[in-house]
Formats: C-alpha cells, sequence, structure tokens
C-alpha cells in the first residue's frame, strides 16, 4: 500500500490528491448495505480464477497498472506530442479495482472464492464510490469505462484508453504465468497457492519462457524444499 500512496502522492492537484489517498487508505463502501467481506485492499487477490489469483495480487496488478500508465503516457507525449493529464490517469489507475475485496471471501484454509450472497460487482461499487465521494466525472469515466468494450461505457479518452490497454496488459500476461503456475502445481501434486507463497509466478513464467518444463520443475521443487526446510 505504501508504494501505492507514493505513487498518488504524484497528483499535482491537491483535492484530487487528498481524494484518492484517502480512498486507498479507507475503501470502505459508505452504503450501508454493501456488506464487509473482511478483506483489506492489501490482502485481496485481483481475481478468483484469472490472474493474481494469490494473496496480495490486487496491490500487486493495481501497481503494475499505474506504473505501466505513467510509462504509456511518456510514450504518447513524445511521440505524439500529446499533452496526457497524469492526475486524472494515476488517479483512474490506483482506484480502478479499488472494490474487489467486496466481491470475494476467505476459506478456512486461506484461499479466496467468490462472495456467494449479493453485492453488486467492483467495477459498480465503484462507479457508485466515486459519485458518493465526488470525484470529478472524468475519473469516474476512465474507471468506469476500464473493461473496454465490456464496460458499461466505452472510454472516451486518451486517458482511459491508457487504463484499459494497461490492466489488460498486466492481467492478461500474468494470467500466463498463474496457468503455468497451475500446471507446474498438478505436476508436483502440491497446491499452486504453495507457490505463490514461494515466488512470484512471472518468475516462473520466465523459466519457463527460457529453459522449458523439466528446468522449472526442478527450480519448483528446490525452492520449496529449502523453505520447508527452513
Amino acid at each position: 500500500m505504501e508504494r501505492l500512496i507514493k505513487l498518488a502522492e504524484q497528483i499535482k492537484d491537491e483535492k484530487l490528491r487528498k481524494k484518492v489517498i484517502e480512498f486507498l487508505k479507507n475503501p470502505k463502501a459508505t452504503h450501508p448495505e454493501v456488506v464487509d467481506t473482511g478483506i483489506s485492499v492489501e490482502e485481496s487477490p485481483a481475481s478468483i480464477n484469472w490472474h493474481h489469483r494469490y494473496k496480495g495480487g490486487l496491490i500487486e496488478h493495481t501497481l503494475s497498472v499505474a506504473k505501466l500508465a505513467l510509462k504509456m503516457a511518456d510514450v504518447f507525449e513524445d511521440v505524439y506530442g500529446v499533452k496526457i493529464n497524469r492526475d486524472y490517469l494515476l488517479a483512474g489507475a490506483l482506484l480502478h479495482d479499488i472494490m474487489k475485496p467486496y466481491n470475494y471471501v476467505k476459506n478456512e484454509d486461506g484461499s479466496f472464492d467468490h462472495y456467494d450472497m449479493f453485492n453488486l460487482d467492483h467495477l459498480t461499487l465503484a462507479v457508485a464510490e466515486l459519485y458518493k465521494r465526488d470525484f470529478p466525472m472524468e475519473v469516474i469515466k476512465i474507471i468506469a469505462s476500464h473493461h473496454g468494450d465490456h464496460s458499461p461505457t466505452r472510454p472516451n479518452s486518451i486517458e482511459a484508453y491508457i487504463v484499459h490497454y494497461a490492466d489488460e496488459a498486466d492481467s492478461k500476461i500474468n494470467d500466463v504465468a498463474v496457468r503455468v503456475c497451475q500446471a507446474r502445481s498438478r505436476d508436483l501434486g502440491i497446491s499452486e497457492q504453495d507457490i505463490y507463497k514461494a515466488i512470484n509466478p512471472l518468475r516462473v513464467y520466465e523459466i519457463r519462457s527460457k529453459e522449458g518444463k523439466l528446468k522449472t520443475i526442478e527450480f519448483l521443487r528446490a525452492i520449496l524444499s529449502s523453505i520447508e526446510e527452513d
């Protein structure tokens, strides 16, 4: 969370900066009927069946999306001569998935699952909360459209498209990595969560892509054995 706050501190508009930092520190839904599932932003995964489906995955994903968005802004400004509103860009990137913890529950074994009672999806919850907290409309539109064509409204600014594609890139690449971990966990006869506790899935995918399946299995076996010995 500290790294997200540090990024939020780059927002130049004082009013918006304070709103973003407050939301990051206190994402509690205002509406009394939205059930708090007891999962913090720091603990939450970013999904259950897809990318970043492990403890701390949401923070990791959010940090990556925000940093990717800033790098993309650098390129667009340098190559195309456009002026990106980095305040809106950062606010949208940092808060795009902020309400995801309300969609998950934690099982007794430490794994996560979908909340089976009624809570609105994270995007709807976020937009409602952004309205309640009086965020600028441009920030609300960035977050409301960050699923691209699958959003309730499509992106209609360069900032919105950058956040959408930064989100898409990070989630897709991590999704490939977690699927490799899932396959290797079956090879090793362990839970894939055991792998995530030991090493980041992108590191596993890096080894798989460079050294192959067997070397990856050997590497994971060695890593897991060293943890057991400790």
